[in-house]
């Protein structure tokens, strides 16, 4: 999960792989960018979800569960509530709790909970908030290495991150249909869903990057 993937980076235990942003952030002086590589959303992530018992404008003092696996989208939320909507929740809990206002999830979970709930009657996509809000896409991880690894230690892992991706992308069908079962969602429904993110990092996504770094920083959330 990315919050497990960042405290190894941390730990020293991984020489690279996709960061969640907000670590990215942290380990820059050990970690570098491998090319444009990251995954982005401009728009809807469909997996990035609050799921709340009011709307997210009335969430003032609410208690909100987040889930273990974050560590980029937790960092947003916050940004969300607290800057863009002025709110200020009672707490905000790690893990999930039945009691709690709202939940935020990410990844699988996020995509299952979507199908099943029926405690939580909004759902908010962060990723698109934060489009409405910077008109800007919202990454969410970057593909970073170590900094001491050899010049060609981090070439051949640039080529196999690209030679998978331009395999895998091309092959989106069959990567639906495996995973489909597992998920209990549709093949075709997983097609779009990840058809939808940005692997390739283009301007739009690295203004986006700039933008949210700098109201990381500003409000002291690192």
């Amino acid at each position: 999960m990315p919050r497990v993937l960042g405290a190894r980076a941390a730990a020293g235990e991984i020489a690279g792989g996709p960061l969640p942003l907000v670590d990215y952030f942290r380990l820059q002086e050990t970690f570098e960018r491998l090319g444009h590589f990251g995954i982005a959303v401009r728009g809807r992530a469909q997996s990035a979800l609050l799921f709340a018992r009011k709307p997210i404008r009335q969430l003032e003092g609410a208690v909100i569960a987040v889930t273990e696996e974050s560590s980029t989208t937790a960092c947003l939320l916050r940004l969300l509530l607290e800057v863009r909507y002025k709110i200020r929740p009672a707490s905000y809990q790690r893990g999930q709790s039945p009691e709690a206002d709202a939940v935020l999830l990410i990844g699988d979970e996020a995509l299952q909970f979507a199908r099943t709930n029926t405690r939580y009657p909004f759902e908010i996509d962060v990723g698109f908030e934060w489009w409405l809000w910077q008109h800007l896409p919202f990454v969410f991880a970057v593909w970073a290495v170590r900094k001491d690894l050899t010049p060609d230690l981090k070439k051949t892992i640039e080529l196999g991150v690209s030679r998978t991706l331009a395999k895998n992308l091309n092959g989106l069908e069959a990567i639906a249909a495996e995973y489909s079962p597992k998920l209990s969602i549709p093949a075709e429904e997983l097609r779009t869903y990840l058809s939808n993110f940005v692997y390739r990092l283009g301007q739009m996504e690295e203004e986006g990057i700039v933008r949210f770094k700098e109201l990381v920083n500003e409000h002291h959330l690192l």
